[in-house]
């Protein structure tokens, strides 16, 4: 098989195109997954509505800003 330059600028230019669609969907794909973790670790406070983060494992988490106390999650009762 003989190649041309022809076939193979349509070569390169095929293959820089699949590249560019194969890094934007890995790019998006870990956006996605990054701002998901950030979301799943910022805590509302439920007397003030300061945002903030909590990376811990406690299930209840003082606010910061007024020391109310916070159930992490999606359950907002203090029992």
């Amino acid at each position: 098989m003989d190649l041309t330059l022809a076939d193979f600028v349509l070569f390169v230019l095929l293959a820089s195109g699949a590249m560019v669609v194969l890094f934007t969907i890995v790019s998006r794909t870990l956006h996605a997954r990054a701002e998901s973790r950030s979301l799943s670790h910022r805590v509302i406070c439920r007397l003030c509505l300061h945002a903030f983060e909590h990376t811990g494992h406690t299930g209840v988490v003082v606010c910061p800003h007024c020391g109310a106390a916070n159930e992490k999650g999606r359950s907002r009762r203090l029992g």
